[in-house]
């Protein structure tokens, strides 16, 4: 999750050089990666609280320090690009005194390319400068890593670049294929596509044969894009936008509770922008949400408040879905599905849901009130067992939420029932559930 809203899916590369928990996307950049990998997955997917990427710096303000094994020549290009940053926005580059988020400027002696993790991480994150010639950047590169730590994607990862830009996949090595996705979201608030963007490609990334890997069209030519002398006029305004607009998100997305009569309960809101944000209104939809009181409007940059819901009854057993607006003064609404989980204690502590997913195929949502890792798989048509493509789900990581692909092959039309058990509970008397779906066509 991007910090305006925008849930993007990237496939990164696990490399040695990288710290535990985060893959390179695009060449140079660092995200972390989804805290149970898919490797390990067996065999579902799972829920979790989405991360966000790229918080932006309170006040654009970056406190920074030099690592002592940067040559004189690379702290030269540091200093060119900082000052090149100052002069054509409000951004500014402090010396580090006492913050404990900060960038720390390295040489980590590799020359394949420089790069930065994405956005404010919180404490010291690290952004590599040995690349270049004698590894020695251009200054425009260091300008370029230091928007990533802003904040800032590849221009041509926006979602809108199908209209700018041709992606010749032929021409790709096809490890890096991963690399030319559209991760941008909406590009809610980045200036009009930029050729001349200092974030853009060269014609001739990663190429495998020396061909254009991307062709610019309406009319462009290639040797335009992919520059690296410094910020464009539409990175300039990108900046001025993304730094000034505000941007709120509530911190988790998952309620669980086995309340028969209505309650509330306190929910974190996060201010991940780099202004001060004002919060105007909560919308909601009303099905098991009826108020929500911010126990302030006001959200300093960097900061959170607390917002009290109230909430219905739970009607049934089961899962519960709600779309949450939170209006902000200046900014777009952040929306985002709140979903809620009814057990009954003590008697139904285990949750599944059935859904059609395609031909033959069911999605099963599944939770459990102590939120289980391991889970017995059984079906049973007209009350006689079935054999499954597998017999067991879990999960390295423990999670409030689970979703699996079930593959029926033969089964089409028929009505399967579906239990699950919980196998490493921590609830005294641990509870089954069972669903049934007719199986589609």
């Amino acid at each position: 999750m991007l910090p305006d809203g925008s849930e993007v899916r990237v496939e990164g590369q696990r490399v040695p050089w990288a710290p535990p928990g985060y893959v390179v996307i695009q060449g140079d950049i660092l995200v972390p990666q989804s805290p149970t990998p898919p490797s390990t997955l067996a065999p579902q997917g799972l829920a979790q609280d989405p991360v966000v990427w790229g918080r932006l710096w309170p006040n654009g303000v970056v406190p920074y320090v030099l690592d002592p094994g940067l040559s004189a020549d690379q702290r030269a290009r540091i200093q060119e690009a900082i000052a090149h940053i100052h002069e054509k926005t409000s951004i500014r580059l402090v010396e580090r005194s006492d913050q404990p988020d900060y960038v720390r400027f390295i040489s980590d002696g590799r020359p394949e390319s420089c790069w930065s993790y994405l956005g404010r991480i919180g404490g010291p994150q690290d952004l590599d400068v040995h690349c270049g010639q004698n590894g020695v950047p251009p200054v425009g590169t260091v300008v370029h890593e230091i928007l990533h730590a802003l904040g800032f994607l590849h221009e041509q990862s926006r979602a809108d670049r199908d209209e700018y830009v041709e992606i010749l996949w032929e021409n790709i090595q096809e490890e890096y294929w991963p690399q030319f996705a559209k991760i941008g979201g909406k590009g809610k608030l980045y200036h009009a596509y930029d050729y001349d963007s200092v974030m853009h490609y060269g014609a001739k990334a990663f190429s495998k044969n020396g061909n254009y890997t991307i062709l610019p069209k309406n009319g462009i030519p290639p040797e335009r894009i992919g520059q690296r002398q410094g910020l464009s006029p539409g990175d300039i305004e990108s900046v001025r936008l993304y730094y000034t607009t505000p941007l709120v998100r509530l911190r988790w997305w998952f309620h669980q509770t086995t309340f028969t009569g209505s309650y509330s309960f306190p929910q974190e809101v996060l201010n991940v922008g780099a202004v001060d944000a004002r919060l105007e209104g909560v919308i909601l939809e009303g099905r098991w949400l009826e108020g929500a009181t911010p126990q302030t409007a006001e959200i300093p940059a960097g900061g959170s408040a607390t917002l009290q819901f109230q909430a219905k009854p739970c009607p049934f057993l089961g899962f519960q879905a709600e779309t949450v607006g939170l209006r902000v003064q200046g900014g777009e609404t952040y929306q985002i599905t709140y979903t809620r989980a009814c057990y009954r204690y003590p008697d139904a502590l285990t949750l599944l849901r059935l859904e059609p997913a395609g031909r033959e195929t069911l999605l099963l949502t599944f939770a459990e009130w102590t939120w289980a890792k391991r889970y017995a798989l059984e079906g049973t048509v007209n009350g006689t067992l079935i054999p499954l493509p597998y017999s067991e789900l879990s999960s390295q990581r423990a999670q409030p939420l689970y979703t699996a692909l079930l593959r029926l092959e033969g089964r089409a039309g028929q009505e399967v029932c579906l239990q699950i058990t919980p196998l490493d509970s921590s609830a005294t008397n641990p509870t089954p559930a069972t669903a049934c779906a007719r199986v589609p066509e």
